[in-house]
């Protein structure tokens, strides 16, 4: 019996030797991972005047494609920019984005300020002179 009982505790021991050397190997990788400096995303540059220019142009043209009732159009030609080129060209266009801005949010920026300029460029015929 007792030898049994030794053979029981030699394997318990083994087992506690492993999880100990286990949990080591554990805490010595989270200490390397912790003295090493964390990879920081590196900030976008502001766009260039050539940039702006090229995005202030390419609003037009969508405005145009919009505004002639071809709005399907527009929102495709949208949807296949990437979401930091999407940001880039509300940027340029003096939307209020950020880095983080959903895709789906600066295209409704987008798509807002197109409503916007078609209501201030429409005519509006129904006005009528002040009274005097």
């Amino acid at each position: 019996m007792s030898q049994k009982l030794e053979e029981q505790m030699k394997l318990l021991h083994e087992k506690v030797d492993r999880i100990l050397a286990l949990l080591e190997t554990r805490a010595e990788e989270s200490r390397a991972r912790i003295k090493e400096p964390r990879a920081r995303k590196q900030k976008t540059t502001p766009p260039t005047a050539d940039e702006v220019e090229k995005h202030q142009a390419r609003f037009e043209s969508l405005f145009e494609t919009w505004n002639a009732g071809e709005e399907l159009q527009v929102e495709k030609e949208l949807d296949a920019m990437d979401a930091d080129e999407i940001r880039r060209f509300a940027d340029a266009n003096n939307l209020n984005v950020t880095s983080k801005t959903p895709k789906q949010k600066v295209m409704q920026l987008v798509a807002g300020r197109f409503r916007e300029r078609r209501q201030l460029t429409r005519t509006h015929f129904n006005r009528r002179p002040p009274t005097e």
